[in-house]
């Protein structure tokens, strides 16, 4: 599986919070066949 829209980076959006759960989010990621993730945190326009 290839994931496209992971919230995996850490202190970025609503996904991990620390790069420890960034590693446990790839292991679980890695363990269930995705093979690909792209990392895709959400555009803020600053103004």
């Amino acid at each position: 599986m290839y994931d496209i829209h992971a919230h995996i980076l850490p202190g970025v959006d609503d996904g991990a919070k620390t790069p420890e759960d960034t590693v446990k989010m790839a292991q679980v990621a890695a363990d269930t066949g995705t093979k690909i993730i792209l990392a895709t945190p959400h555009r803020k326009d600053v103004t």
